[in-house]
C-alpha cells in the first residue's frame, strides 16, 4: 500500500514538473494599429536606411534582455526585426533575398498574428510569422493577382536567432519549434549605434 502511495506521489510531482517545463504561445499582433513608432534611436537606425517601422509590444526576454519586435518595411516588402539590448537580428535576407524561401513576388509579412514561444521563466523560444506573397503562376480573371502565403520559422538559441524552416500549416510550423529543428542559418545581426 505504501508503495502504490510513493508511485501515485511520484507521478503527479512528475506531471506538475512536466506541466511546468513546457512553454506557452503569446500571439503578438502585427497590424499597424497595434504596431507604434518606436523611440528615437530605434526609428533613426531604420529611417537612415530609408525603412519604415513599427514596434509590435509584448513582453518576453531574450539572453536575459527584454525581446522587442518590429515590422520593418521598404517600398514593396516588408519582415520582421527582433532586438534584445543593443543587438538586432533581422529576417530580411531570409523572406526577402534567399532563394530557397522565395514562393512569390512582392513578400509581405502577413496581419496574421505572429506566434511567440516562451518558456515560464519569461524566455523567448521560437517564433512562427505568416509571410504572404503575390503568386508567380496565377492571376484572377478580374485582372487582380492571387496571393498565397508561408509561415516562417525562427529559433531563439544562445548563439542568437535563426531561421529554422518555412512551413505550410500551423501544426507544421509548431513542429519544427517541438523538435527543436537545427538551424538552416543564423539571421544577420547587426548592432544598434
Amino acid at each position: 500500500m505504501r508503495f502504490a502511495h510513493f508511485l501515485l506521489l511520484a507521478w503527479f510531482m512528475f506531471a506538475a514538473c512536466s506541466v511546468h517545463a513546457k512553454e506557452s504561445s503569446v500571439y503578438v499582433s502585427l497590424s499597424a494599429p497595434f504596431c507604434m513608432t518606436p523611440p528615437h534611436p530605434v526609428a533613426s537606425f531604420y529611417h537612415a536606411r530609408s525603412l519604415e517601422v513599427g514596434e509590435c509590444r509584448f513582453r518576453a526576454r531574450f539572453r536575459s534582455l527584454p525581446l522587442h519586435l518590429y515590422v520593418v518595411s521598404s517600398d514593396e516588402r516588408s519582415w520582421i526585426d527582433l532586438r534584445a539590448g543593443k543587438t538586432i537580428w533581422s529576417s530580411e535576407d531570409e523572406v526577402v533575398y534567399e532563394k530557397e524561401n522565395q514562393f512569390g513576388h512582392f513578400p509581405n509579412v502577413g496581419k496574421a498574428p505572429a506566434e511567440i514561444w516562451i518558456n515560464p521563466h519569461g524566455v523567448a523560444s521560437g517564433m512562427i510569422f505568416r509571410v504572404t506573397a503575390q503568386s508567380p503562376d496565377a492571376t484572377l480573371s478580374a485582372g487582380g493577382v492571387s496571393n498565397i502565403s508561408r509561415l516562417f520559422v525562427l529559433g531563439f538559441r544562445e548563439s542568437g536567432i535563426c531561421f529554422l524552416g518555412l512551413a505550410r500549416s500551423n501544426q507544421a510550423a509548431r513542429g519544427l519549434l517541438a523538435k527543436r529543428t537545427s538551424c538552416k542559418r543564423m539571421l544577420k545581426e547587426e548592432l544598434l549605434q
